[in-house]
């Protein structure tokens, strides 16, 4: 009786639709249930009404969800970035590899087949706490080099070329280390983690305007199609292959390649970084300064960024907008991992001259800016010393875009 009592209370008070925020070019947000997102990324949303027309999104995020961190557990980072929670690998030799991807809150996995030029890294266990989400920054791995690196479970470091991946964790890896003449065969079971050559990974670009979908788990994957009914989202990620999750899972879908373009995917027409003392940080692009994911501590909580700039004081860089743009939208604030104890003046210049947030103190806090730059030819963010000279003056300037 209190079984069947249960299951009738159950399907009577169903789990409230997620509330999502669709921010536009024209600079208004909407707020509603979602309703229906096409392969255009046009956005229907209910409850109240509201529509963004195709062509003119450029984020839609879960209103009380937090932007969060990057899986913590097994995983696949991509060359562009991406980085997907995993359950099992499966290799075919030296071709592709299958992936179990698990995305938000999803009970089961999904295979996902991944082509092995696309991978950056693959953690087959948990990786250490303080390990960095770039590969760039693992002391174990020289990303300068031409090598590929395997990462073993007692610690030790080969490397070399992988020559093969095979089965699943009953399988081998096969890898050529540096100076010997033929590959040795290593059990997948004695292996962390393996960091590719960065030379030789690549994903497919897309052809126009993209997505990278944020899921409840911390996953990021960039599709070259997206659809919603409510219910459901379906993606199409830019390596092939098919994800689907419920809607209650993804966190946030934002549009590249589109009406917003992001400063990390502009090169600087000119740089200028002077240091406090002997120690110069210079800037990074989707990363902070000292390579760890883009974090801000907003009044929603601790939020993690995929697009933006990292800047350390004094830091001064200058982009030519050629009068393209329309508007400038960032929030910026100090790094909440590694600029607590910061305190930095940030100006932004529009043509040479300072506009109303000029000189602002971030001593704690965060700022969210939209500017405009209409017909505007230069723009240029500063990073001043503050009071306390550059101690932790680690500054993060989180969806840093130009907006048409």
């Amino acid at each position: 009786m209190f079984t069947a009592l249960l299951a009738f209370a159950l399907a009577a008070d169903p789990a409230p639709a997620p509330l999502f925020v669709a921010h536009g070019s024209d600079a208004t947000d909407k707020a509603g249930t979602l309703a229906k997102l096409s392969a255009d990324f046009a956005v229907t949303l209910t409850e109240p009404d509201g529509t963004v027309p195709a062509g003119e999104l450029i984020s839609l995020r879960q209103h009380t969800k937090l932007l969060p961190a990057l899986p913590s557990t097994a995983h696949v980072r991509l060359a562009n970035g991406d980085t997907l929670r995993i359950t099992d690998l499966t290799a075919d030799g030296d071709i592709s590899v299958t992936v179990g991807v698990r995305l938000g809150a999803a009970r089961t996995s999904q295979p996902l087949v991944l082509p092995l030029t696309s991978l950056s890294v693959v953690w087959f266990t948990d990786p250490p706490a303080d390990t960095p989400s770039d590969p760039a920054g693992y002391s174990w791995f020289d990303a300068t080099k031409r090598q590929d690196a395997l990462l073993l479970k007692n610690g030790d470091v080969v490397r070399g070329s992988v020559d093969k991946l095979t089965g699943d964790d009953t399988g081998v890896i096969r890898f050529k280390p540096v100076g010997e003449k033929s590959p040795a065969s290593y059990p997948r079971s004695a292996v962390s983690a393996i960091a590719f050559d960065p030379s030789l990974a690549r994903v497919k670009k897309a052809k126009g305007a993209f997505a990278r979908v944020t899921t409840a788990d911390g996953s990021r994957v960039s599709v070259s199609a997206v659809s919603a009914d409510g219910k459901t989202l379906e993606a199409t990620p830019l390596v092939g292959g098919k994800l689907t999750l419920p809607l209650a899972d993804v966190i946030a879908v934002d549009v590249l390649g589109g009406k917003a373009t992001y400063l990390s995917d502009l090169k600087p027409k000119a740089v200028k970084e002077e240091a406090f003392g002997a120690v110069a940080w210079p800037w990074a692009a989707d990363r902070s300064v000292k390579g760890n994911p883009l974090r801000l501590k907003t009044d929603r909580g601790e939020e993690v960024f995929a697009k933006g700039l990292g800047l350390h004081s004094k830091t001064t860089l200058t982009y030519d907008l050629g009068g393209k743009y329309k508007r400038f939208e960032a929030t910026v604030g100090l790094d909440a991992a590694t600029g607590s104890r910061g305190a930095v003046d940030v100006t932004v210049l529009i043509d040479g001259k300072p506009t109303k947030f000029d000189a602002l103190t971030f001593a704690g806090g965060v700022k969210a800016l939209s500017l405009d730059v209409t017909k505007a030819k230069e723009f240029t963010l500063l990073v001043d010393f503050g009071p306390g000279g550059d101690v932790q003056d680690d500054v993060t300037f989180a969806d840093a875009r130009l907006v048409e």
